[in-house]
């Protein structure tokens, strides 16, 4: 296939040609070929011909519904709006409406979720998913949006996780989407023998691009998990199936590793475990090898306004070396700027920029913010970091995450790796809060594993023990739980407002 030609149906259309009995997809113990499933789009497209949208969206949880109506939806030449099954209410209407919206695929659950909405949206009509698979169509009398950010090479809009006050919506070409896919495949030496497991929401462009369309690339096979994780059914999933891959975020790999009937199970197909959603402490690494010890980790580094993957941190340095998230895959590339704007040196901490091929278009219908993220140096992510003279990238945190504790530097990431040394500690979030004196503390929450009780003034003597004067908190709290965003990300502004809740 030629790059000009590159979209998420073509990528599925030479697949079935190479690899029709092969298995696709594995959902709730059914199992469809890539014939069968080629079968399937065919099907929903015919449902939808006729139909006068651009723009379609869909709000379904995981299923094989939510594939073969994605590849539809591009084989028609639609728009696809990603709407994760996590958005409700006002939210889910405002993010409908943001988007031009005009016709939506859900589930009867989704469906009575908008039913009262439908009026302040311009959705002509809705398709909804019966639990025999057939679909039920609902149809309203509304006029056309003039719709003026959509390009001709449009494959979709995916949300960012939404630490701001509305999630972004990216706009993402075709030639992005299956770029990435196509180069994730290539690093990881992904072949058609094997079986990728999609433990979270398929509604990001992380699991699209990086499982999806990645094991479409290969020939290879997705095993499809509803929505709500637990370890027991990803574990059974992993036997049953022999998943050889999966990506994962640290709250679900936590889950794992503390699973008591973890050793339990048959896990000795898995040869990859890609750690993602964040820079984790060295400690998660070296439990997943562990764990897994037939599989290499991986540090997953990236973007959704990168069609996700950008860099890769490698087995052999993701459980030796803090912080560190590797080189760029094909494709991509990073460079660190000091605040000046000038380049900085190997070694020297920056803000870090990526220049990527499979970047976004933007923002949808928001030019202003796309001008203020984009300039000459590329993305900025809002990360610091360095780069060895290996050529290998490090992450130390978030720009606005970064405490300067009485006029001294200290990263999260540090911190949290001492704390999670401790063996009575399962997970810690670090943050600075404003202080008088100091003009920001560190202030530490963990939880502790299941099992263990320890006191506050332990922890403190473990850090005073482990970490230099400027980093050990100044506060410490033990909690019941450390608050996510909906996918499954640590959200330091909501760890924030939890400290400003216990303060008072």
């Amino acid at each position: 296939m030629k790059k000009s030609e590159y979209s998420p149906w073509n990528l599925f259309n030479e697949s079935c040609d190479k690899y029709r009995d092969n298995i696709l997809l594995i959902y709730n113990d059914n199992k469809y070929t890539y014939g069968q499933v080629y079968e399937k789009v065919l099907d929903f497209c015919s449902l939808i011909e006729g139909l006068d949208f651009k723009i379609g969206g869909i709000y379904l949880p995981n299923c094989t519904e939510f594939i073969t109506s994605m590849l539809g939806l591009n084989r028609k030449k639609k728009v696809f709006v990603s709407l994760s099954y996590q958005f409700k209410g006002d939210t889910l209407t405002d993010l409908i409406n943001y988007t031009d919206v005009e016709f939506l695929i859900t589930d009867s659950k989704g469906y009575n979720s908008i039913e009262h909405s439908v009026e302040k949206m311009n959705i002509r009509t809705v398709l909804v998913l019966q639990e025999n698979g057939a679909f039920e169509k609902h149809e309203f009398k509304k006029e056309r949006r003039e719709l003026t950010d959509i390009k001709g090479d449009t494959f979709g809009i995916c949300f960012t996780s939404g630490s701001t006050s509305r999630p972004k919506g990216i706009v993402l070409s075709n030639h992005a989407i299956v770029g990435n896919a196509l180069a994730v495949a290539e690093h990881l030496g992904f072949t058609q023998d094997e079986r990728t497991i999609l433990p979270r929401s398929l509604a990001q462009a992380s699991p699209i691009s990086g499982d999806v369309l990645m094991a479409i690339s290969r020939g290879g096979g997705i095993i499809l998990l509803n929505n709500v994780f637990h370890p027991a059914i990803f574990l059974k999933a992993v036997q049953e199936h022999k998943a050889t891959n999966f990506y994962i975020v640290r709250t679900m790999l936590l889950q794992i590793l503390e699973y008591s009937q973890l050793k339990n199970y048959d896990i000795s197909s898995v040869k990859r475990v890609l750690i993602g959603g964040m820079v984790n402490p060295m400690t998660i690494y070296r439990r997943a090898a562990e764990t897994f010890p037939g599989a290499r980790v991986f540090n997953a580094y990236g973007t959704s306004e990168a069609s996700a993957r950008v860099t890769f941190g490698e087995h052999e340095d993701v459980t030796t070396l803090p912080c560190v998230i590797g080189k760029p895959m094909r494709g991509c590339d990073i460079k660190i700027y000091r605040e000046d704007g000038s380049e900085a040196a190997v070694g020297e901490t920056g803000e870090l920029y990526i220049t990527s091929d499979y970047m976004m278009d933007g923002y949808y219908n928001s030019p202003e913010l796309t001008r203020e993220i984009f300039g000459e140096r590329g993305f900025r992510v809002r990360d610091l970091g360095y780069k060895d003279e290996q050529g290998r990238f490090f992450v130390l945190s978030r720009n606005d995450d970064m405490i300067m504790q009485g006029g001294s530097r200290a990263y999260p990431i540090d911190i949290e790796e001492v704390l999670l040394k401790n063996p009575v500690v399962k997970e810690s979030a670090v943050i600075g809060v404003d202080d008088e004196k100091l003009g920001q503390k560190i202030v530490a929450m963990v939880v502790l594993r299941e099992g263990f009780q320890t006191e506050v003034k332990d922890i403190y003597k473990w850090c005073n023990i482990k970490l230099e004067d400027r980093k050990v908190p100044k506060e410490i709290f033990i909690i019941p739980e450390i608050p996510r965003n909906a996918i499954g990300k640590i959200s330091k502004k909501d760890v924030k407002e939890l400290y400003q809740s216990l303060k008072k």
